[in-house]
């Protein structure tokens, strides 16, 4: 008889850190655990080869293989050789909302969007708008999921 409450109770406990144990991963791989606001990086063609323009486009390679944290210091380099490269900050500021560090982001986007001004491309700059709206929607999302929490 002892045998027979020795396992239900085993099976008890191995159903409830079972349930636990799941729960964990689900919400750690779940749904807005790593959701990619923006999948695809800015890209432009035919650069000039400078070690800047080599750097950008190592961060695209990383960027475009998922491997967002590993596209932060290409970005970086490139900023560095050449401060006035928009297109750097662009995609270094979604590798970072890709990275879920939105205020990086944003300094980064709005930094983008005043060097296109700078240089009178508001078509790129319209792009910086729609892409810091999506950071807002998705701060907004996050703290509506936070309430009903």
């Amino acid at each position: 008889m002892e045998t027979v409450n020795l396992l239900a109770v085993l099976g008890v406990v191995t159903i409830v850190v079972g349930f636990g144990i799941g729960s964990m991963v689900w919400a750690y791989v779940g749904s807005g655990s790593r959701q990619v606001l923006f999948p695809e990086p800015i890209s432009i063609e035919l650069l000039p080869a400078t070690e800047a323009s080599k750097a950008f486009y190592q961060g695209c390679l990383n960027y475009q293989t998922g491997k967002y944290q590993a596209a932060i210091d290409p970005f970086t380099q490139a900023i560095q050789l050449d401060p006035t490269f928009a297109e750097a900050f662009h995609n270094r500021g979604l590798t970072w909302a890709n990275l879920r560090r939105d205020d990086d982001a944003t300094i980064n986007l709005v930094k983008a969007s005043e060097l296109y001004l700078e240089r009178g491309d508001r078509a790129s700059v319209a792009v910086i708008k729609q892409n810091l709206e999506a950071l807002k929607a998705r701060k907004l999302a996050r703290e509506k999921a936070k309430q009903k929490s």
